[in-house]
Formats: C-alpha cells, structure tokens, sequence
C-alpha cells in the first residue's frame, strides 16, 4: 500500500490525538491565529440507506439519462409524478409547469401579490405564485397581449432562456453558431449558446438544436438540475483531484464528481466554518446523510471527513491521509461518488468537507 506522510513541519507540530468512537480527531501545525487545524471523518454503520429519498416512479430507470435529475429534483421538492407512480418523461411541459419547478429548483421565496400580473393567471390559478415569482425574477414573461399562456407548451429555445435567466449567466455571443438551425440572428441565439458553454444542453447527432421541439419532461428535469447544481471551486476540484490520484496510484477506482454531494458538502463547510466548529453535526441539527438527502443525492451515502483551518488543498488530504480512520473514509474501494465543499475565511483559511457514497451506474 502506498503511503503518503506528512511534512516535518506537521511532525513536530502535532500535539495531540482524540480518538472517539470511529471519528479520529488530529491537531496540526498549520493554523491561523484562531486555532490549529484538526480533521473528523464518520462512517455511516445504520443498515439501511441514510439517503431517505426514495424516487416512486416506475418509468424512470438508473440507465435513463434524466435519471439523476429526476432523482436530485423530485429528492429537493422541485418535481412531481403522477397518481400512478409514473413520471412520464416523455410527456411535454407547459409554461406554468417549468415557472413551478425552476422556482422551487431555486429555492427562491414565492410572492403573493393582490393583483395579477398577467390576464389569463388569476389569484386561484395552481401556478400563480409560481409565475407571479418568475417574474419577479426576470425568468419569465408574458406576451404583448397582457397574457402569460400557463398551459402553452415550452420549446428546447424557451427552455433554454429560462434556465440561462434564473442562473444570471453573462451571455455568450460567438461569431460561429454551435447548430445549424440556431443561427446568429435568432432570438434565442444567446441563450442556447450560453447554455451550451455551461453543459447544460446539447444537440443532436446530426448537428440541430430544433429550437421549435416541445422540451419533455425528461429534458426539464437534466437541464434545470445541471443549472442549479453548484459549479466547483478551484480548490475543491484540486482536493478531489488529489484524491482520485491517490486512489488511482493504490490500484482502486477513481471517484465520480455527484454535484448533490458538492451542494452537501458545501453546505456544510459554510455552516460550521464561520463558527469555527469542526464537527458533523450541522447547527441545525443535521447528519451527513440527511444533507446528502435533502441535496437529492440518488446513492448511499457512506462516509464523510471534515477538515477545518487547513490551507490547501493538499494540507487537508495530507492530514485525512495521515489519519487511519479518515484514510479508511477515503480509500474505501466500495465507493464511487465524492463531493467536496471548502469555506475559506478571510484569512485564506479553509474548512473542507468531503463526502463519499455508493451509487448504482
């Protein structure tokens, strides 16, 4: 097995060890004026998935390739199915119905104003405080006409305004179109190109967009989980990086990047980080596996490490890796999903969480 130690500094540095119950607690040289640093890992030992979430939906398989988005948004409340346990991905989607689910994929706080904005969405409409928000948001609009047209299918080029909108992406206007159907001069132009640059949509193999398509729900789903789905930071692509090498350099399989996981373990770095805890226990209470499960991660979550007032990258694997029960989290040849989240102060110091779970792909 190949090992990885610790610099010299660290060495004499290290002071003490807590160890308590799997959770291995180390204090290390690298600190900031606050403290030192020091890591905890857990392992999850329940017999069953703490991964709550459970999709219902007889049409929708692990292989289908709106599965993750399906699992992620119906996990988060941002999506639904049918009394008969169906999804029906094929099915198309109105406009009342995408203002529901990118409203609540956001997360954002619905209105409720006294007097519609648009004449054919009235207070009693099941959409009104959906649109009313959208609205509010810049994401949608209505015609010249003063309507909405809630029940109005959405097409791939609609679809792909929306979601461009809601995230606030600056616009991509390149001097070459990436479809043949989707030229310079389109309206939507911008738009699909926009998202086409942040991977959240793509094409057919025969070069079109088809712009004019109804989006199916399916493709809702994929497209708004990928645009709501955290975009990495520098130094959490670094951490799994260094991690995957060592994984990679022992003989066991790389780890797959799960943007839910990300989104957990962000979550909890920036809660625990500003109050200079380093635990695993969230300030409201939550574990690990609830976060991976209200993030809508599909898998079983397996184990999570946490280190807090480390530097770099490499300073935070360095200590998990000097750790035998972090170590233990990280090599674990069961698993193949990781997420990483870092919260850095003001002094450039940072708290890293890593969490690690088993999915079925």
């Amino acid at each position: 097995m190949k090992t990885y130690s610790l610099s010299l500094q660290y060495r004499l540095a290290a002071i003490a060890l807590l160890l308590v119950g799997v959770v291995l607690y180390p204090l290390g040289a690298r600190a900031s004026e606050n403290g030192a640093s020091q890591i905890s890992g857990t392992t999850n030992t329940g017999p069953t998935s703490p991964a709550t979430c459970a999709l219902p939906f007889t049409d929708v398989q692990t292989s289908d390739y709106f599965y993750e988005g399906v699992f992620n948004l119906f996990c988060r409340g941002a999506i639904g199915g049918y009394p008969d346990n169906t999804f029906r991905p094929g099915n198309n989607t109105t406009r009342g119905q995408l203002a529901k689910i990118e409203v609540l994929a956001k997360g954002w706080e619905l209105v409720d104003p006294a007097t519609p904005s648009f004449s054919d969405v009235v207070r009693d409409n099941p959409f009104y405080q959906y649109i009313e928000t959208a609205l509010v948001h810049n994401v949608l609009g209505g015609y010249t006409d003063g309507t909405f047209r809630p029940t109005a299918e959405v097409t791939r080029s609609q679809l792909a305004k929306v979601v461009v909108s809601a995230e606030g992406w600056p616009l991509v206007t390149p001097g070459s179109p990436t479809f043949s159907d989707v030229p310079s001069g389109s309206t939507f132009y911008s738009y699909v190109e926009t998202a086409v640059a942040h991977g959240v949509l793509s094409g057919y193999t025969d070069g079109m967009f088809r712009p004019g398509n109804a989006a199916t729900r399916g493709q809702i789903a994929k497209i708004v989980y990928l645009a709501t789905a955290p975009q990495m930071t520098a130094e959490e692509a670094e951490t799994i990086r260094i991690i995957n090498e060592r994984r990679a350099a022992m003989g066991i399989g790389t780890l797959r990047i799960d943007p839910a996981m990300n989104a957990a373990a962000r979550r909890h770095s920036f809660d625990i980080g500003p109050q200079q805890l380093c635990q695993h226990t969230g300030t409201d209470g939550t574990t690990p596996w609830d976060r991976l499960a209200q993030a809508g991660y599909g898998g079983w979550g397996a184990g999570e490490v946490v280190a807090c007032n480390y530097v770099t990258p490499l300073d935070a694997v360095d200590g998990w890796w000097d750790s035998p029960g972090h170590y233990a989290v990280l090599t674990d040849p069961a698993v193949n999903d990781i997420g990483c989240g870092w919260w850095i102060n003001s002094e450039g110091y940072g708290w890293q969480t890593c969490d690690t779970g088993i999915s079925v792909r």
